[in-house]
């Protein structure tokens, strides 16, 4: 039994002759009238009565008709389906991803993506960088959201944005009059800061200590959107990512660092995981949707208050 044997017989069920079966599938009518013989050979069944020049389903055919069509059924939905795959419309993915990014952004995305493409299913776990490295390489994640630089061989990296940190204040502080901020406009005010086991506090003491500036250490929290809130109720001046002042956009007054601190982001992919079609979709959407946050964020940090 096969396939073409089986096309032929649902194709003289559907028209009730072999020679309208033949026209159907675009072949000879003694090709049709071997391929059902054969059909019923394999099976060892009597599919039609031939009596009175007339092919009529037997009760065993007609059973056999009934179970064919499921499998013509199937084979459509397996085209359909393929179909919703060329098209991102389907799929899944796992996705892990560093706070900064994770707790705002991201979902946003995912809830965008989502509404184009309403069959796919997205896993997100928000981690730290040192975990989401180790699941890449395990291959637990299909791709993940990492802080910069990593150096092992058997992860894939592609670079998602290298942005200097903005001075984050606010609303109605005295040096959101200016356009742009140095590190010496800091010194001697209360700053929001990321705790001492995040590896970006070291980078920021040290890009202070070098400009030999003193801030008043009141707050520390774990999260930059942390830093954000705190800023936003008046407890002192800090720097964040474009990422997590978008969420707080209403709420702070951006501005321009310069010289300051480069907030390094990476896509991370398995080495030996290719990526899914929808995958693709959703990384050329999340690509669009970060650079859409620059702009915002830009344009914010230039607006007097």
């Amino acid at each position: 039994m096969n396939i073409r044997q089986l096309e032929a017989f649902r194709a003289t069920v559907l028209v009730g002759t072999v020679n309208g079966a033949a026209n159907l599938l675009g072949v000879s009518q003694p090709s049709i009238s071997r391929l059902i013989s054969q059909l019923e050979k394999s099976l060892e069944l009597v599919l039609f009565d031939r009596a009175n020049g007339r092919l009529v389903l037997t009760a065993e055919g007609q059973m056999i008709y009934e179970q064919v069509q499921h499998t013509f059924n199937a084979l459509d939905k397996v085209r359909e389906y393929a179909h919703d795959i060329r098209g991102s419309r389907v799929g899944s993915l796992s996705i892990a991803c560093m706070p900064a990014l994770g707790l705002g952004f991201l979902p946003r995305v995912i809830h965008a993506f989502c509404q184009k493409h309403p069959d796919v299913s997205i896993s997100l776990d928000i981690q730290t960088s040192p975990k989401i490295e180790d699941w890449i390489v395990a291959q637990h994640i299909d791709f993940g959201l990492a802080q910069l630089p990593f150096n092992r061989d058997d992860i894939i990296v592609d670079e998602f944005c290298n942005i200097p940190y903005y001075a984050v204040l606010p609303r109605r502080h005295p040096l959101a009059e200016r356009g742009a901020l140095g590190p010496r406009d800091f010194d001697g005010l209360p700053f929001i800061s990321l705790t001492r086991h995040n590896s970006v506090r070291h980078l920021v003491d040290q890009f202070f200590s070098v400009h030999e500036v003193n801030r008043i250490m009141r707050v520390e929290t774990s999260y930059l959107a942390a830093v954000c809130q705190l800023v936003q109720a008046g407890l002192g001046v800090g720097l964040a990512d474009p990422f997590s002042i978008q969420d707080h956009i209403d709420g702070v007054t951006a501005r321009i660092m310069r010289p300051s601190v480069e907030f390094k982001v990476g896509l991370l992919y398995p080495s030996h995981r290719p990526l899914s079609k929808v995958g693709r979709a959703f990384i050329a959407f999340l690509k669009q949707q970060r650079d859409t946050v620059f702009a915002n964020v830009l344009a914010a940090a230039g607006r007097k208050h």
